[in-house]
């Protein structure tokens, strides 16, 4: 059994990881419960639970891993990773737009979410080495309204100001996001490749069918470099131009965007995407 801690984003998740492993037939198997808080202050990574604790979330993965590896020859692993999410989040806003007239809600939110990971290669020194990657995500996920700016009464000077605040309540829109990454390296050097596709299906508010509104499609081709890939190729600098178009429904976005994203990850497998 080991333990696991990580912060990201004022977030901290921590929990048990237990292992079971039976080398003479390639099994493993391993679960991971962990819960996820807001730090009380970000700057100083103080995390505080109490009864007051209105943010928080469960997390209960579990992985099976079959190694087909024989002593010789090929190298192949296959593995179906399955987790369940669940939490509560508080949120605050003023329909009348002001400060002294506070409305809470608290809303419950979960997730699904399906992968299946294989890996092949030669078993050779310096061999190609493909990890195809398919992930399926069901969340459903309350989120605060965009804050807007509302016009105060002027001061003693005359003076016109505004404060943010959100007037609307908090509202959820259920998405489904089935996506296939599949990752290369070449066996030498020290960058690997993964052309990646997604695929959204978002509903509509407050529903739990994700068909029936939006749908957009995502490429992405990622380059990683790993910069200690001989000490620890743990460690990656990603970098990829991105491409998305709306087939269904309307959003805020263009019917056709593109760009760019950079990601530095740390503590992953060598080839892992999601």
């Amino acid at each position: 059994m080991n333990g696991t801690t990580s912060i990201k984003d004022g977030q901290i998740e921590a929990g048990p990881e237990l292992n079971r492993e039976k080398i003479e037939k390639g099994n493993t198997f391993f679960v991971r419960p962990t819960i996820r808080m807001p730090l009380t202050t970000k700057s100083d990574n103080v995390l505080q639970i109490d009864r007051f604790s209105s943010t928080w979330r469960g997390i209960l993965t579990i992985q099976y891993t079959k190694d087909n590896t024989k002593t010789s020859g090929k190298i192949s692993r296959k593995s179906i990773n399955g987790q369940f999410e669940y939490g509560s989040s508080e949120f605050k806003y003023y329909p009348t737009g002001t400060k002294t007239n506070e409305f809470k809600s608290t809303e419950s939110s979960y997730a699904f979410e399906l992968k299946c990971i294989g890996f092949y290669t030669k078993g050779a020194a310096y061999a190609k080495q493909f990890s195809p990657q398919i992930r399926l995500r069901y969340s459903y996920d309350w989120k605060a309204a965009t804050e807007v700016g509302v016009v105060n009464l002027p001061n003693g000077n005359g003076v016109v100001t505004t404060t943010n605040m959100a007037i609307d309540g908090p509202s959820a829109k259920p998405t489904f996001s089935p996506a296939f990454s599949l990752q290369i390296y070449s066996g030498k050097g020290s960058f690997s490749y993964s052309p990646t596709l997604y695929y959204d299906f978002t509903g509509k508010k407050n529903t739990n069918d994700p068909f029936n509104n939006l749908n957009r499609l995502r490429l992405e081709s990622w380059i990683f470099f790993y910069p200690l890939i001989k000490d620890n190729s743990n460690i990656k600098i990603g970098i990829t131009p991105f491409f998305s178009i709306r087939t269904a429904g309307t959003d805020d976005f263009n019917k056709i965007e593109y760009g760019g994203m950079i990601t530095v990850k740390f503590g992953t497998t060598f080839l892992q995407f999601f």
